[in-house]
C-alpha cells in the first residue's frame, strides 16, 4: 500500500485544532481546566499551533486513578490541552490508517464497535465448528513504541508527524519516571487508536499468509474460527510465533481457549451460540450490582429521577442487544415499585 506525507500541516490547520477542541470539550465534563481553555480559546489554539509547527510541542503530566471493572486497570488522564492535540493527530490519520484495516478488526472504527464484531462472530458460529478464542497478555503495557512506528511507518511517510507520535509516546514513560520505550496509558484516544494499529500485521500474517478465513479482532481480542480444531492448534502457534518474533508480545495462556461453537463462545461480555446470543453470567452480575449501587443513590437523593432513568435506559439497552427479553422483564417486574 502506498504511503502518505504531507499530513502534518493538516495536523497543525486552525480549523482542525479547533475541531479537535469540540470533540476534547464535548468529552470534557465540563472540567476547570477544559473551560478555561475554552475561555482563553483563540489564544490557547494559536499557541498551540505555534508549538506543533515548531516542534517545541511537550506533552504534560499525566493524572492517574484506578477503576475495577471488573479487573484493577490505571487510567490516565492527560492535560486538556494534550487531548485536543491528541484529536487533532488521530482525526487526520484516521482515514489513512484505516485503509490498511482487514474487514474484521472492529475497535475504533467507524460503522464498526462491539455489536458488529459480536454479530460477525455469531455469523462464523453458524458456518464452523470450532473457535479458538485468545488474547495478549498485558497488552496496552507492552507495546513497543519502536515497533509502534515502524508498523506506523509504513503508512505514513511524513516525518513530523511520527516524531510527534513518538513524543506522545514517550510521554508515558515520563510521566511514570521510566526509560523503557514500552507502553501507552490506557484512557488516551492515541492509544486506542495506535493498539489496533500495532495488531494490524498479525491480521494481515492471519488473513492473507495463514489463510484463516473466518478470524473476528476488537483490540487484542481475537477468535478464529475453523471445521477442524488440529487447524486451530496450528494456528496458535502461529500466532504465538508470529506475536513473539514481530511485535515482542505473548498470549495471554489463562484466556485462551478452544471449544465448539455450539457450546457457546465467551466474546465482549457476551456468549455467543450459533442460534441466540446470551450476557455472560459475570457481566450480568457486575449488571446488577450497579444496578444496586444507583437505586441507592436515588433513594438517597444522590441522583435525581432524570439521571436514574437515563442510567437504567443505558443498562438495558446494552441486555436488549442479547436474547434477554424474560431478563429485562424479570428485572423489571423486581423494581416496580421504583421504576
Amino acid at each position: 500500500m502506498k504511503r502518505v506525507g504531507h499530513l502534518f500541516p493538516d495536523v497543525c490547520a486552525f480549523e482542525n485544532l479547533y475541531q479537535a477542541f469540540k470533540k476534547a470539550y464535548q468529552g470534557s465534563g465540563g472540567t476547570f481546566e477544559a473551560c478555561r481553555f475554552r475561555f482563553y480559546l483563540e489564544g490557547e489554539l494559536l499557541k498551540l499551533k505555534r508549538e506543533l509547527e515548531s516542534e517545541t510541542y511537550q506533552p504534560g503530566q499525566y493524572r492517574y486513578f484506578t477503576i475495577h471493572d471488573p479487573k484493577e486497570r490505571t487510567i490516565s488522564v492527560a492535560p486538556f490541552r494534550d487531548r485536543v492535540v491528541h484529536h487533532a493527530l488521530v482525526g487526520v490519520l484516521e482515514p489513512v490508517i484505516d485503509r490498511r484495516f482487514i474487514y474484521d478488526t472492529y475497535a475504533n472504527r467507524k460503522a464498526k464497535g462491539t455489536r458488529r464484531a459480536v454479530r460477525r462472530a455469531q455469523d462464523f458460529s453458524r458456518h464452523y465448528r470450532y473457535y479458538l478464542k485468545t488474547d495478549v497478555a498485558k497488552y496496552f503495557d507492552s507495546i513497543d513504541h519502536h515497533v509502534l512506528l515502524d508498523i506506523l511507518a509504513r503508512s505514513v511517510k511524513d516525518r513530523q508527524v511520527i516524531a510527534l507520535v513518538s513524543r506522545i509516546a514517550a510521554n508515558s514513560d515520563r510521566s511514570r519516571g521510566r526509560d523503557e520505550g514500552k507502553g501507552l496509558p490506557i484512557g488516551n484516544l492515541t492509544s486506542q487508536f495506535f493498539a489496533n494499529l500495532y495488531l494490524d500485521p498479525l491480521d494481515h500474517h492471519v488473513k492473507d499468509e495463514s489463510g484463516c478465513r473466518a478470524y473476528v479482532r476488537y483490540m487484542d481480542d481475537m477468535v478464529f474460527f475453523s471445521n477442524c480444531g488440529d487447524d486451530l492448534k496450528k494456528m496458535r502457534v502461529r500466532v504465538q510465533v508470529f506475536l513473539a518474533d514481530r511485535l515482542r508480545l505473548r498470549l495471554k495462556e489463562s484466556a485462551t481457549l478452544l471449544n465448539t461453537t455450539a457450546h457457546g463462545l465467551p466474546f465482549l461480555g457476551f456468549r455467543i451460540f450459533p442460534g441466540t446470543i446470551r450476557v455472560r453470567q459475570e457481566n450480568l452480575r457486575r449488571l446488577k450490582k450497579n444496578m444496586k449501587r444507583r437505586l441507592a443513590d436515588y433513594e438517597s437523593g444522590g441522583m435525581d429521577e432524570e439521571e436514574f432513568g437515563r442510567s437504567l435506559r443505558s443498562m438495558f439497552e446494552h441486555l436488549s442487544f442479547a436474547d434477554s427479553h424474560g431478563l429485562r422483564r424479570r428485572m423489571l417486574v423486581h423494581r416496580a415499585g421504583v421504576v
